[in-house]
């Protein structure tokens, strides 16, 4: 299941590679305080496929500015996984979330607009199964608890990226608090 999210996370990143943007891969290692950042997506997809970490990330730039936020976060458990993609729009940014429950086979997607400091609540678009059948919007399904950001500069492997965005740097492992 944590491969279906990672391929998530890179096919969207590569789309943005190519239109002349740069995009950053970040996952957090095993002890849950280390994150490594790299600007080759392929050395990414090496390093996740012997770690298989539990939470990652890409960050793509454009003109000097961030335009999109992927991360994905699950539990050990592997219960679930959620994966968020902010997207800057002229008056803040627009996050979808994925949840996929592997506990109750679905799919739940949702969005909302994030303006300033606030977020709006999440909207329930699509309730689908694992295997991207219709299903039915149930309300006695746990989503899990994820917080949303309304400033995504302040994840703490964003000092990576900045680090690796000032200096270029292909791959940088740092302990965060």
């Amino acid at each position: 299941m944590l491969l279906i999210g990672w391929t998530i996370v890179l096919v969207a990143a590569n789309a943005h590679a190519q239109t002349g943007s740069m995009s950053y891969w970040l996952m957090r290692s095993e002890d849950g305080h280390t994150w490594c950042g790299y600007r080759d997506s392929a050395e990414f997809r090496s390093a996740a496929g012997k770690l298989a970490p539990t939470d990652s990330a890409s960050v793509t730039y454009a003109s000097g500015k961030l335009i999109q936020l992927r991360l994905q976060v699950s539990p050990e458990s592997g219960d679930w996984i959620v994966i968020d993609k902010y997207t800057r729009t002229n008056k803040g940014f627009i996050l979808q979330r994925t949840n996929l429950l592997t506990q109750a086979q679905l799919k739940v997607i949702q969005d909302t607009t994030i303006r300033g400091d606030s977020a709006g609540p999440l909207r329930t678009e699509s309730v689908t199964t694992l295997a991207g059948k219709k299903a039915e919007d149930r309300a006695d399904v746990d989503i899990p608890d994820v917080p949303v950001a309304t400033d995504v500069r302040k994840f703490a492997f964003m000092a990576i990226v900045d680090e690796m965005r000032t200096r270029s740097i292909p791959k940088l492992c740092k302990r965060l608090e």
